[in-house]
């Protein structure tokens, strides 16, 4: 009885404490500057009622096809934005971190997790997670959560020896390579389940099987073989101008990531020690960990994957650290002393993830709210919404060039009666040409102004105090006809006449 006592006081702070940690981490009102894109590209799916294979949101040469490897999310939240407002985009978000936490809980206790161990493993897990989460809405959300389905499945398969539950990972591909292209992050999990399993001499064709079979799966896509040869491209293409693309040394270098990274370097070291303490058995484990550490070393925005597999294979692994100790150390099994630690643990972590950046932590009124935020909010001056509200007052039709994450919101509040010069939508639309030239421009470098003399911009709406605003100001054909804190419009003075 005493024991189920003490359990429940347990149980009970872990909730209170992953609740308060969950409210700092994920409530956040911000929209994602490629929320935009999805909704864009959903509004002309259901209201134009046609697929759109070629782009016709810019006036730049673009590719022949438009490979949107996101449409499927665009489909789903158009409708969302439409009939439910915010609160609706809001709440399917919520919706997938749940899914995505309870999902490495299930996976953790399969794999003989207490769990308490396991709310405590994931709530440092999280905090590196919630970086991937900081804005709303990305497709990644549903590539962070079938990530998390497809290890509980593939843990399971081999826990239960039973291999029949892969075949789930075949609609599970087709679904999610629709709705973003993060689906090879699950093809290379089977691989190297198939890879683990078989150099630890255990069962490792159903794996390999259903890892071509997953392959096969992703070619149910409205662009067939095309999708993979844009992927390849992708894939292996640098994106020198883009921060979340950079290395976590070179975010480091340049201090935009700098609290992810060292939280990442920092689980990155204790699970690789952790894991190979436990020997050969773990070696799976360590071949995952070890991979998702060298592609969040070498791009940033890989980082999360290793918040999620932290959580899940480091539970277990403490638990029996924690086990040894205590066999032989009688004070440990004091029954209050749990609960303090648990105290301990929640007050701390949620202190420090209190004084984290915003990039992190948010810093939100709904901070200081019991519930999670349910708004969305584009404020200026990360939006340009002094320079959209004079080109709404001036009737402003024609060719916008944008600051290149403003491009899609341009898209979503002016089309059709403006197009853009670029947006993030970068690599799926735009020619590699095309974008060189957009950042020799927006970085004022050499041969800036190819690109403001090679296409028919009307208006620039760009940040003031820049390199490039700078230079701007020297131009006889441009003048600033509005400027705030966070954006600046140029027209041609040629319009301005008219």
């Amino acid at each position: 009885m005493h024991k189920q006592v003490s359990s429940g006081i347990n149980f009970t702070i872990v909730c209170i404490g992953f609740y308060v940690l969950f409210i700092l981490l994920f409530s956040r009102s911000l929209a994602d500057y490629d929320l935009w894109g999805y909704l864009s590209f959903g509004r002309i799916f259901w209201e134009n009622g046609y697929f759109p294979y070629q782009d016709i949101f810019s006036y730049t040469p673009t590719k022949p096809l438009w490979i949107y490897h996101e449409w499927l999310t665009g489909v789903i939240l158009y409708p969302l934005i439409k009939h439910l407002g915010s609160a609706g985009i809001q709440l399917l978000r919520y919706v997938f971190i749940v899914m995505t936490i309870f999902m490495m809980y299930r996976t953790a206790a399969l794999r003989g997790a207490s769990p308490v161990f396991t709310f405590t493993s994931i709530s440092v897990g999280l905090i590196l997670m919630s970086w991937g989460y900081a804005t709303v809405i990305r497709a990644q959300i549903f590539t962070y959560f079938f990530f998390a389905l497809s290890l509980f499945i593939a843990e399971y398969a081999r826990k239960e020896n039973n291999y029949f539950v892969l075949l789930w990972l075949l609609p599970i591909h087709i679904l999610w390579c629709n709705l973003h292209g993060g689906f090879i992050a699950g093809l290379g999990l089977i691989a190297l389940y198939a890879l683990g399993e078989g150099l630890s001499g255990r069962r490792f064709a159903p794996f390999f099987l259903i890892f071509l079979g997953s392959c096969l799966a992703t070619l149910i896509n409205p662009y067939g073989i095309e999708y993979w040869r844009y992927l390849v491209d992708a894939i292996i293409m640098p994106r020198p101008d883009i921060t979340e693309w950079q290395s976590v040394l070179k975010s480091l270098k340049m201090k935009t990531f700098v609290v992810p990274s060292i939280i990442f370097l920092s689980l990155s070291i204790i699970s690789i020690t952790a894991i190979i303490s436990r020997g050969k058995r773990y070696l799976t484990e360590l071949l995952i960990v070890a991979t998702l550490t060298y592609l969040g070393m070498k791009h940033i925005r890989h980082t999360v994957f290793l918040g999620i597999v932290f959580g899940v294979f480091m539970p277990v692994i403490i638990m029996e650290t924690v086990n040894r100790v205590t066999k032989y150390k009688l004070y440990f099994k004091k029954v209050w002393l749990t609960p303090l630690l648990l105290v301990c643990f929640y007050l701390s972590i949620s202190l420090i993830v209190g004084m984290l950046p915003s990039s992190i932590a948010t810093r939100s009124l709904s901070r200081k709210k019991i519930i999670p935020a349910f708004s969305l909010a584009a404020p200026s001056p990360v939006y340009p919404a002094g320079a959209l509200k004079w080109l709404e007052q001036n009737s402003f039709e024609g060719n916008i060039l944008p600051v290149f994450h403003w491009g899609q919101y341009f898209i979503w509040t002016t089309y059709p009666q403006c197009k853009v010069a670029i947006d993030g939508r970068y690599e799926t639309v735009y020619a590699d040409n095309t974008q060189k030239e957009f950042f020799n421009f927006s970085h004022g470098r050499e041969g800036w102004k190819i690109f403001l003399d090679k296409y028919p911009h009307d208006a620039l709406v760009l940040l003031p105090n820049t390199n490039i605003y700078f230079l701007l100001l020297k131009e006889p054909g441009w003048k600033v006809v509005y400027s705030d804190q966070g954006s600046a419009i140029f027209l041609r003075r040629d319009i301005i006449r008219k």
